[in-house]
């Protein structure tokens, strides 16, 4: 029996960083889109957000959230499923690694499934609020630590 599309949902955000689960959920081609759709100035910060494909970078960017932050809270506080797709909307408390500071951000989760595989993710929060809990901006090694003035793209999440 094929899983509901919110049970394949509730199995990738169990574990999204074992990278043998989220293929066994997702299909090859899974387009994964993390806070906006393209905003070059905020993946310089924030290196998992975009547009991006295939299940490792839904596992690269939880990795990178949990090396930014400690997740204190995650809550579901609605879920709709229409068809193949599920809207789930809840907060998360996360608390900067670097910086001690927390935040708690609402979050909205969109997925599409079909055949029993999420073939797309989209994930936003409040950028602006949790990107001000680093300290420092979050970059890939090699680029510059200046602290960015303000971080465009309005709201967004993982």
């Amino acid at each position: 029996m094929t899983p509901s599309p919110i049970q394949v949902i509730q199995t990738l955000l169990a574990n999204p960083r074992d990278l043998a689960m989220v293929k066994s959920v997702t299909t090859p081609d899974v387009t994964y889109v993390s806070l906006s759709k393209a905003n070059p100035e905020l993946k310089r910060y924030l290196p998992w957000t975009g547009t991006n494909r295939g299940p490792e970078s839904i596992v690269r960017a939880f990795e990178g959230i949990g090396r930014a932050w400690e997740t204190k809270a995650f809550e579901v506080r609605e879920v709709m499923e229409q068809g193949d797709k599920v809207a789930m909307f809840g907060s998360f408390t996360y608390r900067g690694r670097e910086s001690g500071q927390e935040i708690t951000s609402l979050f909205s989760l969109l997925a599409k499934v079909t055949e029993g595989r999420i073939h797309y993710v989209q994930f936003l929060e409040d950028t602006f609020g949790t990107s001000g809990t680093l300290g420092r901006p979050h970059l890939d090694p090699g680029q510059s630590t200046a602290r960015p003035q303000a971080i465009s793209g309005g709201s967004g999440a993982p």
